[in-house]
């Protein structure tokens, strides 16, 4: 009977000292966890609470009334519990109504204020610092991360609020994702500047460790992505949209892909008053992303493309709208850099625009092309590149430009002596733009022009004003042509290249065809040479160049 009366006192007796024991336990490591807080916060910290408890059974502490101080700043909250203290670890925490308040600056009205309605922390590691129960903060990490219902006040200057701010898997100097929901920025300083971001996503990323200085050209992404932005500036008189854009690959020595969509901005501007610009789509893929900006503000040179690696970029639906008129629209352009896979070394390069319509203003030029019947230019270009790097040779074949029932202009080129500048080193661009071209040389160009109407207009316009035939008018030009002295010759001794100029430009201007003058010189001739042609005399330019001409009638 006496062992039955022991067993049941154990049975009630083992709970209780396991329970207090437990207890026990919790408070020890919630005493520990706010004296390593306090010591983190110096001297001049304090931590303070109204209540506090943990439960027996599952070592659940709970502080109500929460208030840490240093110095002139402060941080208070509802109430904060916690789960699984344990060294340098916390299991969760969630502070509820949580409100930080930093120090008033002599030139702020107030204090910058931020409140969150709830803050959750999920596998938070605060390692020490050495032997002491200080917190390293650089070496903290945390699973996962919720904030919800932030708000931040900064009297006289602007506020901000932000839905809900997610971060999962950061460890220090990289995050695996962080999502940020329904932010929204203003700024009244001067005027009122406003942000608006619908979402925003960051996966994959190398960051700053807390504490550390921030390096933006350190920073790396797998991928980041923007919904629903939208910034205006009353000061600027200026607006901007942004649908969505998503980008992958960011970092040293990373590809990157962009893709955005739905952005315009909108705007006055004393000179043209009102404007729209719209765009539809743009990306690029298979740039150094981050490489090549760097180089660009570092006057660097930017990293280069290598074999087998494509590089492509595109717009759609440009759209400018000037005082409430269109200006001008672009259907599409679209950019691609690849090699040729039949002959290793061989770089291809093409480039095409496409729908383009422009409506000129009246007063710059719009109301004489309405007079020549062109309201609406109606266009397109695109041009066609093989670079050799080898042998530092690069074609041009070819480069148009076609407006609708105005016509055609298209140029063939060949250039020589092209180095490609080396990656990384200082750029001689910025400094010295022409010893860029300085070892180059044309082997070859070629100009040819047809006429689909603008010409056409012009004579008949000219015709109308004088009262005399069109064929009349064009005869006279072609007399023109044929009697215009030129310097450095004598009538009738003229040698036969300029006699063929003359005989080519003639029958063009009789009949409006097509005309093709094309410079094939013996050898290449270097770049800055060819520059100063124009001051020699003609004679000597023409056969330096090796320039002929070529009139075609139109088809009928």
């Amino acid at each position: 009977m006496r062992r039955r009366h022991l067993l049941l006192a154990g049975c009630f007796v083992l709970p209780v000292a396991l329970g207090a024991y437990a207890q026990a336990e919790a408070e020890r490591q919630l005493d520990a966890a706010i004296e390593r807080l306090r010591t983190g916060l110096g001297p001049n910290g304090t931590v303070e609470w109204r209540s506090r408890s943990v439960d027996p059974v599952t070592g659940t502490a709970r502080l109500d009334g929460v208030t840490v101080r240093q110095g002139a700043e402060r941080m208070t909250a509802a109430q904060v519990v916690l789960d699984g203290l344990a060294g340098d670890r916390v299991g969760r925490a969630v502070l509820s109504d949580l409100r930080l308040e930093g120090t008033k600056r002599p030139d702020q009205p107030g204090p910058m204020v931020m409140t969150a309605g709830r803050v959750t922390l999920a596998g938070l590691v605060l390692p020490a610092t050495g032997a002491g129960p200080a917190v390293n903060w650089a070496e903290a990490a945390v699973e996962e991360a919720v904030a919800e219902g932030i708000r931040v006040e900064a009297p006289g200057r602007g506020d901000a609020e932000l839905g809900r701010l997610s971060l999962a898997g950061y460890a220090p100097g990289t995050v695996r994702e962080a999502v940020l929901e329904g932010f929204r920025f203003t700024d009244r300083r001067e005027g009122e500047t406003r942000l608006r971001l619908g979402r925003a996503r960051l996966a994959g990323a190398v960051v700053p460790r807390i504490g550390a200085e921030a390096d933006p050209w350190a920073l790396a992404a797998d991928s980041a992505l923007i919904e629903g932005a939208e910034m205006g500036s009353e000061k600027h008189r200026m607006s901007m949209r942004l649908g969505r854009m998503q980008l992958d690959g960011w970092g040293p020595g990373r590809l990157t892909t962009l893709a955005a969509e739905g952005f315009s901005v909108e705007g006055e501007t004393p000179e043209s008053g009102p404007f729209v610009a719209e765009l539809g789509r743009a990306g690029i893929a298979g740039i150094a992303g981050r490489d090549t900006a760097y180089a660009v503000t570092h006057d660097l040179n930017p990293p280069q493309s290598v074999q087998g690696q494509e590089q492509t970029a595109s717009l759609e639906g440009l759209a400018v709208f000037t005082a409430g008129r269109p200006l001008l629209r672009i259907g599409a352009v679209r950019a691609r850099n690849s090699w040729d896979a039949a002959a290793p070394g061989a770089e291809l390069g093409s480039l095409a625009v496409e729908g383009i319509a422009l409506d000129m203003p009246a007063e710059y030029g719009g109301s004489w092309l309405d007079r020549l019947g062109f309201k609406r230019v109606l266009a397109r270009l695109g041009v066609d590149t093989r670079m050799l790097r080898g042998e530092g040779r690069l074609v041009s074949d070819p480069f148009t430009l076609q407006a609708e029932g105005m016509g055609s202009l298209g140029v063939t080129m060949d250039l020589r002596g092209i180095q490609i500048p080396e990656p990384g080193r200082p750029s001689i661009a910025k400094d010295d733009p022409l010893a860029v071209v300085g070892n180059w040389s044309l082997a070859s160009m070629t100009l040819r022009y047809t006429e689909e109407g603008l010409l056409r207009a012009l004579l008949a316009q000219q015709a109308a004003r004088e009262r005399v035939p069109e064929r009349q008018l064009r005869d006279r030009y072609a007399q023109l042509v044929q009697r215009t002295p030129v310097p450095g010759t004598q009538a009738g001794k003229e040698p036969a290249e300029i006699r063929g100029l003359r005989d080519a430009l003639a029958a063009f201007a009789r009949d409006l065809g097509t005309i093709e003058i094309a410079m094939r010189p013996a050898k290449p001739v270097p770049m800055l040479e060819f520059m100063t042609l124009g001051s020699r005399p003609p004679e000597q330019a023409v056969r330096s160049l090796g320039i002929t001409a070529r009139a075609t009638p139109p088809a009928r």
